[in-house]
């Protein structure tokens, strides 16, 4: 797990591609589906977005890239086990989505790409996420927005030790038993302690270019939802 806990691209890949065919169903026991209300709450953030098009990163097997509607959407990842479900997911729907592998921190696309970036539970897997942000300035129009949701560790010290109960009785031997990769479900409580909350993720936004919008906890500090206008470096 230490080279997980070091965000090396390789064994993130390698993890995502092993659990992608549990993927969902994991996020869903696994957070007592507050992840479905979580990611629509990204979405919604797109609307302090100009017109334009929108890139979905980290998009795992298309949930966020799916939900985005009167866009066009572009799904970027980098692993093509979740890329190939999202695209099945995409045809079962009816629904147009340009998927692409991608690796956040060096974007196969031109600057000022997108009105819109958003990403679920992908920035605490950047090996550097101060590239990785300015990376995604990069790609955005002046004005956009990024839209980034992503698990914390809770302020408060009943929710964070309720957490803790929960993460250790039911994410790690469930997240094993079901994706059948040992350390994956190790990786993500340790890879939460390891990573800033809300408010250091603004501190980082900012230092990059960045105006924050929003910055707000979800179901009591769990998640965190961040909303950044990109205002140039």
């Amino acid at each position: 797990m230490d080279e997980r806990l070091a965000r090396d691209p390789a064994a993130i890949r390698a993890m995502f591609s092993e659990v992608a065919p549990r993927y969902d169903i994991l996020n869903r026991v696994l957070s007592l589906r507050q992840d479905v209300r979580w990611r629509r709450r990204l979405v919604g953030a797109l609307g302090e977005a100009p017109a334009g098009p929108v890139l979905d990163l980290a998009a795992g097997t298309g949930d966020v890239a799916l939900a985005v509607r009167d866009r066009v959407v572009i799904g970027g990842d980098f692993s093509l086990a979740m890329l190939a479900l999202a695209g099945r997911k995409a045809r079962r729907l009816g629904r147009r989505v340009a998927w692409v592998a991608a690796d956040a921190l060096e974007l196969p696309f031109s600057d000022a790409s997108f009105a819109g970036v958003t990403i679920a539970f992908g920035v605490r897997n950047f090996v550097d996420l101060s590239a990785g942000l300015r990376e995604i300035g990069r790609v955005l129009a002046p004005g956009g927005v990024l839209a980034a949701l992503e698990l914390q560790r809770p302020r408060h010290r009943l929710m964070a030790g309720i957490v803790r109960v929960w993460n250790g009785l039911v994410v790690t031997p469930v997240g094993r038993m079901i994706s059948h990769d040992g350390d994956a479900y190790d990786y993500l409580p340790a890879s939460v302690d390891t990573f800033p909350d809300r408010v250091g993720m603004a501190e980082v936004l900012v230092g990059q270019g960045y105006t924050v919008l929003e910055s707000r906890d979800l179901s009591g500090g769990i998640a965190a939802l961040t909303v950044a206008r990109w205002e140039g470096a």
